[in-house]
């Protein structure tokens, strides 16, 4: 299996959560639903215009599956933004949780040429709209670290370096030295922007490697060598 893997970085990134109405929290790890439209963003891939997610479909038909790994401490801070009030007119504060200078590693696999065509574009730094991590004020940083051949792993319990999607049947094991935390994704959209599918996921604040037990079918653990590094990472 081929694996390009990029690192996305910014000043500050807010994944809305949600369920919160008074003020706006968000996500610590980008869920896969944001991480599709970031590279849908880098690829110029049309949405279908606000309220749609016509994108969805073609990264099912390329068979996309993508993977995410913290590379710095999550820190968070909280800003009041200025809003307007499109219908009233003036304005409001509304305080917005925001992720500080985050670094996430990205993993994609999918069919050939698409990743070639990716890989093209985030090598010669031309994407097609100006990525960003959550809010269009928080510009994200696009790096290439490579393209690798990826062994999958089929002896589990393992070690794992990225964030784990547990499902419905994934198992971790705590560990005494981890801070370990968890979220509820989106993992899946149609068209119209319905969830169709979310999974609880696992991280550990600093990034520090977590120990499989189990996991779901519907997950990927593959083991990559990257510079004289080894990962191993899952994808879904």
């Amino acid at each position: 299996m081929k694996v390009l893997v990029l690192d996305i970085s910014s000043d500050y990134a807010h994944f809305r959560k949600p369920y919160t109405t008074t003020s706006a929290l968000t996500y610590s790890i980008p869920p896969r639903t944001a991480v599709l439209g970031i590279i849908g963003s880098i690829l110029g891939i049309s949405s279908g215009g606000f309220g749609k997610s016509e994108h969805s479909k073609f990264f099912e038909t390329n068979n996309v599956k993508t993977g995410v790994r913290l590379l710095t401490s999550i820190k968070k801070t909280t800003f009041n933004l200025k809003y307007l009030h499109t219908k009233n007119g003036g304005s409001i504060l509304v305080p917005v949780e925001c992720v500080v200078s985050p670094i996430y590693r990205i993993y994609v696999s999918g069919n050939e040429d698409f990743l070639a065509k990716l890989e093209s574009v985030v090598k010669n730094k031309e994407c097609y709209y100006t990525p960003y991590l959550g809010i269009s004020e928080f510009l994200a940083s696009v790096s290439y670290v490579g393209f690798f051949e990826g062994k999958r792993v089929d002896e589990i319990p393992t070690l794992v370096d990225s964030v784990i999607y547990l499902f419905d049947k994934g198992e971790i094991k705590f560990e005494s030295g981890l801070n370990l935390f968890h979220e509820t994704h989106a993992v899946r959209m149609d068209c119209e922007r319905k969830v169709q599918e979310y999974s609880e996921i696992v991280y550990e604040e600093n990034g520090k490697k977590i120990q499989l037990l189990k996991k779901s079918e519907k997950t990927s653990v593959i083991s990559l060598v990257i510079g004289e590094q080894k990962e191993v990472i899952m994808l879904v």
